[in-house]
């Protein structure tokens, strides 16, 4: 085969391979439904900051924000501390979804600490004493979650946040163990001496049977609550939990009290968070989080930084 034979082989080659790619490096340039949507929702905020007289920036992260009060000698919050916050969340329509609670809220300050993310960008350039208010696209939020009742798929949202104080777990911990000595005064709970660990235990009710071991499988009722009586879980009547004792997969004040059981017992088990569920994280409004459990989407029921109280009746031991 001669040189100018090789030229054309090379030549057909080349073409063919140039239309393969040619297509492929099209569709690389062109917009993803995602990559829409981001720039819908934008449009949408800078539509409504527009039409309200609103001057607001935008943040390299993406969310819009406007000060409301500004505070330059308070403290930024670092990566781990804990925020209290008092906040209120609405829609761009004006539909309130969460009002300013007279409580303040307690908050992981972390990138992965809040749904909706954009509430963790807002505290990322918030002073201690500052109030902002913050646009959230729907990318930087629910994106194309819809909550049953409250909002649509691609819902942008404004939240207005107050920062009142910054703090840390160990402070949290402690003034919870004060909160739950005032508890057991108000209910005349009488005297209950704390682990090490920090758990109550109140027995109810005594049990016959065997003390419970760490290689047993309990199988038991309960009535998981708030401090203040709401009820976040419970098992049903006919079907009560089973579970081994040893697993690591049971919340820690929760196996410690069961261990201090016999069979038949009944008992109160009180815990600060540090050994409940911890700084779970924290859903805006919250009125969707059982929403997102039962989808999958979280894996706890319980709000971050709370006391937790569990009503417990251990039926038997295997």
């Amino acid at each position: 085969m001669n040189n100018h034979s090789y030229q054309i082989l090379s030549n057909i080659k080349t073409i063919a391979l140039a239309i393969v790619l040619i297509p492929l490096a099209t569709s690389c340039f062109e917009e993803s439904e995602y990559e829409k949507q981001q720039k819908e929702s934008d449009l949408q905020i800078k539509t409504y900051l527009q039409d309200n007289n609103i001057e607001a920036k935008q943040a390299d992260n993406g969310i819009f924000y406007e000060m409301i009060s500004s505070n330059e000698s308070g403290t930024k919050p670092k990566l781990g501390e804990v925020v209290m916050v008092k906040y209120e969340m609405s829609t761009l329509d004006g539909k309130v979804l969460e009002s300013f609670s007279s409580d303040s809220s307690l908050v992981k300050f972390s990138n992965n600490s809040v749904i909706p993310v954009g509430f963790n960008y807002g505290i990322d350039i918030m002073r201690k004493g500052e109030s902002i208010r913050v646009y959230i696209p729907s990318y930087l939020a629910y994106d194309s979650f819809s909550s049953k009742d409250e909002f649509g798929p691609n819902t942008n949202f404004i939240l207005e946040i107050k920062l009142i104080d910054i703090t840390t777990d160990q402070q949290v911990y402690q003034n919870q163990i004060d909160q739950i000595e005032e508890y057991l005064i108000e209910e005349d709970l009488g005297e209950i001496t704390p682990t090490t660990s920090g758990l109550y235990y109140k027995q109810v009710s005594p049990g016959e049977g065997t003390e419970a071991k760490a290689y047993h499988t309990a199988t038991l009722h309960y009535t998981r609550k708030y401090l203040d009586g709401t009820v976040i879980q419970k098992t049903e009547d006919d079907a009560p939990l089973v579970v081994n004792l040893s697993t690591n997969q049971l919340v820690e004040g929760f196996r410690e009290g069961v261990l201090k059981m016999k069979a038949g017992e009944k008992a109160l088990l009180i815990m600060p968070a540090d050994i409940a569920f911890g700084a779970s994280v924290k859903i805006i409004p919250s009125t969707v989080r059982e929403e997102l459990y039962e989808e999958g989407y979280i894996f706890s029921l319980v709000d971050a930084y709370q006391i937790v109280q569990y009503e417990v009746e251990l039926l038997k031991l295997k």
